[in-house]
């Protein structure tokens, strides 16, 4: 890609990304359930996003290495494969950081969720 090493070169298939289409599908639809916390829809639409812009790097016929940070070059991919710009890039990368918040937040809450409804049955 460009010589940039964000990812290595690794072909496709048609198969691969009709996948990846069902979990952008999906996760748009789960971004939609209002029975759900605002923070879990937003996520779900970022991995919406975050699944297309993997589409746009696998149909470049390459991938990212899976290790830390892996989906931070998946974002950066995007400058080489749908020509993105540094504005449109960060604005993604801020979105990740709050999707990552969210989580946690999710995460600590549900923990705690299911420490109270485990002492009630005690």
């Amino acid at each position: 890609m460009g010589g940039v090493r964000l990812a290595k070169a690794e072909p496709t298939s048609p198969g691969e990304i009709k996948d990846l289409l069902g979990i952008v599908e999906r996760s748009l639809g789960d971004s939609k359930v209002e029975a759900v916390s605002t923070d879990l829809r937003f996520v779900a639409a970022f991995n919406a996003a975050l699944t297309v812009a993997t589409i746009a790097l696998r149909a470049s016929d390459h991938r990212t290495v899976t290790q830390a940070g892996h989906h931070v070059k998946t974002i950066e991919s995007l400058e080489l494969t749908v020509k993105a710009s540094s504005k449109v890039i960060q604005r993604f990368k801020t979105s990740q950081q709050e999707a990552t918040n969210r989580l946690r937040v999710a995460a600590t809450v549900l923990n705690q969720e299911l420490e109270s409804n485990g002492k009630a049955c005690e």
